[in-house]
């Protein structure tokens, strides 16, 4: 079964709710795929690929950027029953995932809805929550409940701190989206996150970002990270009874790094087949976003991956994760 795990939407009910309570740029242009809204065509290209499920997962975080928080709070109730609905209708084809874009007492109230009255396995945050790091104490009741109810958390890069020249060309989502996404994952390491609940599932995007590549880089600066703190050079959470490196390799990570074998076989390499699963980005990207699903399933067909490790990452993983 091939199942791609890092799929968008942005269900009409959503995009109406939002063009009248928040417009932006951001949500007109996502009018102009269809695939973000209609069910009935995504299937006649899952179906025309292989792909047998989707989990659905909110489309472009900065869309929520600016907004006041009681607009957050009303557009997101609207955002998980919208995509709850969706899911509902094709239920043998579509996996939803639910969104916190915020965090907070109401939203903590979205959550255990979310994972009662709208049966939803999964949610969404950004990797960053308004510019606050995921290791902020607000998060850390989210982590609590995810952990004791095994929700799985989803995180999607989200536009930080920046120049306003990092626009130009895409620059902020070309690079800076893999960057957020970094270091989303090394405050949740470094942080304590994960030392506090080792079996809460994350799943990054794009692979893990820059943790493959440089993962070594963090065990050594784990050192450099107890000189500076000597020396009050630095602020500095309390120290890991493990290397970083151990933590970061409890990450689940999407396959979505458009078609680079190298990048997957690092990625592969540090995590571990039973941590990487087919994930697509679908419907970004061009041709209304059909070239990327395939782009990322012919790479991971031509690693030579063994028939075991093939399975886990095309389906088997994510069904493990969501206890489906």
């Amino acid at each position: 079964m091939i199942v791609d795990a890092y799929s968008h939407v942005c269900p009409e009910r959503l995009l109406d709710a939002i063009s009248d309570r928040h417009p932006g740029a951001e949500v007109a242009a996502l009018r102009k795929n269809s695939y973000l809204f209609d069910g009935e065509r995504r299937l006649r290209y899952m179906d025309r690929i292989g792909v047998e499920q989707q989990v659905l997962v909110l489309v472009r975080p900065p869309m929520w950027l600016g907004m006041p928080r009681h607009v957050v709070h009303d557009l997101t109730r609207v955002a998980n029953e919208s995509i709850a609905q969706m899911a509902a209708a094709w239920p043998d084809r579509f996996i939803p995932v639910g969104v916190l874009p915020v965090v907070d007492d109401e939203m903590m109230a979205e959550f255990a809805r979310l994972t009662t009255e709208l049966g939803v396995r999964g949610v969404l945050i950004f990797s960053n929550i308004e510019g606050l790091p995921l290791d902020d104490a607000s998060m850390w009741p989210l982590y609590a409940e995810a952990a004791a109810a095994d929700v799985p958390i989803w995180i999607h890069p989200q536009h930080g701190h920046s120049y306003d020249w990092l626009k130009k060309d895409l620059l902020d989502r070309l690079f800076g989206w893999p960057f957020e996404t970094t270091l989303a994952m090394s405050r949740l390491v470094f942080g304590g996150v994960l030392e506090r609940y080792p079996d809460l599932k994350f799943v990054t995007h794009h692979l893990g970002g820059m943790v493959p590549f440089y993962a070594s880089r963090a065990d050594a600066m784990s050192q450099e990270i107890a000189r500076y703190r000597a020396a009050s050079l630095t602020e500095a959470s309390e120290p890991l009874p493990g290397r970083p490196s151990d933590y970061f390799r409890k990450f689940f990570n999407d396959s979505m790094v458009n078609g680079s074998g190298a990048a997957m076989r690092c990625g592969l390499e540090f995590f571990g087949a039973k941590r990487v699963m087919y994930g697509t980005d679908f419907p970004m990207g061009p041709n209304d976003g059909e070239d990327w699903p395939v782009e990322v399933l012919d790479t991971i067909r031509s690693l030579g991956l063994s028939a075991a490790d093939q399975e886990l990452v095309l389906g088997a993983n994510l069904h493990r994760i969501m206890r489906l």
